[in-house]
């Protein structure tokens, strides 16, 4: 794989499963319900459970990541639980955890970690703070778009192949493929189709 800004995200935000042995989830730039990236190590047993039970609606940490931020230890005052997420969490290995969350509403990025063992120290919270801010600050889309890529992502939208891209810019086959793996790369998405739907996220089409 070549060294493309999407990449140097992933390298970047494996990092912090050196920090975080139970498992972490990090939602990078999220509109409305939709990241630009998602990762998660936790246990899948927990993500299905937390997916399935709608426990986003009423996890405390996402009420605390919208309107203070920073960084915390679950086990804070400062987070109250009337619904016990924590609680179960704990049930999948998640006995200790902290979040980190930057960004305004409308581009929030959030990070939770757990672990088994102990609390999380004030130095490994600051080192998953830098981390994410960075990868915040990182994963930018660009403001606007060319006639070009719009008319790649109009094809996409229209379900054309490689072919049908590269007829419509005109090019050769193998350089249609450049210029969708370029556009991609640009809008921080694995395919064309998450391509097409991180421009709409952002209104840039």
């Amino acid at each position: 794989m070549t060294d493309t800004l999407l990449s140097r995200l992933d390298n970047e935000a494996g990092k912090i499963a050196d920090i975080a042995p139970g498992g972490y989830l990090l939602a990078l730039r999220i509109r409305g319900t939709s990241p630009l990236q998602t990762y998660n190590t936790y246990p899948k047993a927990w993500t299905d459970e937390y997916t399935q039970n709608g426990y986003m609606l009423r996890d405390p940490l996402l009420t605390w990541a919208m309107t203070v931020g920073g960084t915390i230890r679950w086990s804070s005052a400062f987070l109250p639980d009337p619904f016990g997420i924590f609680r179960k969490a704990k049930k999948h290995g998640l006995v200790y955890g902290a979040s980190v969350a930057c960004g305004p509403l409308n581009s929030l990025t959030i990070c939770s970690m757990g672990r088994a063992d102990r609390e999380f120290t004030d130095d490994e919270i600051a080192a998953a703070k830098t981390i994410v801010f960075a990868l915040h600050d990182a994963a930018k889309l660009p403001e606007t778009l060319s006639t070009e890529d719009r008319t790649i992502l109009g094809e996409v939208a229209k379900g054309a192949t490689g072919a049908a891209v590269a007829r419509a810019l005109g090019v050769t086959e193998a350089d249609g493929r450049a210029r969708i793996d370029a556009l991609c790369g640009a809008l921080l998405a694995r395919t064309p189709d998450e391509a097409l739907r991180h421009a709409k996220d952002a209104k840039l089409l």
